[in-house]
């Protein structure tokens, strides 16, 4: 399979995802990846402003409590939350990772049709979004 490198505006947040993928900033910060029949992956970087110190096991605990999920750590070292949740319909299937480091959040997320979970290649691309999960890392 072919890649692509991403880099976020920001500048501290990159990685490779399949060529395959279809690459648009949805909002200022919110990036999507998705091709025209399967999931979509939504990855935002968001950089924390302000004097003093972030907790990032504190933040990340805080999500877990809301949302359920288990806190685990990628390749990259990096500590996530990492939880599945359905959307108010129960149509979609949405995948979210949550990673915190020092005063750096990114939320990411891959939304699938409930119906669909099962198809192969849907199973073949959030592989492909687990290795980015996996190797994801953030200065």
């Amino acid at each position: 399979m072919n890649y692509k490198k991403f880099k976020s505006n920001q500048g501290w947040l990159s990685f490779e995802y399949p060529s395959s993928m279809i690459q648009i900033e949805e909002d200022e910060g919110t990036y999507l990846f998705y091709t025209e029949d399967t999931g979509s992956f939504r990855i935002t970087p968001l950089l924390l402003e302000g004097k003093g110190n972030f907790d990032t096991d504190q933040f990340l605990r805080n999500r877990q409590r809301e949302y359920g999920g288990v806190i685990k750590l990628n390749g990259a070292q990096n500590e996530y939350l990492y939880y599945k949740s359905l959307d108010e319909d129960d149509d979609l299937i949405i995948y979210n990772w949550i990673f915190a480091k020092n005063d750096k959040i990114i939320y990411c997320s891959y939304t699938i049709d409930v119906d669909t979970e099962e198809q192969e290649k849907i199973i073949i691309e959030k592989r492909e979004v687990l290795t980015i999960i996996e190797n994801l890392n953030f200065v």
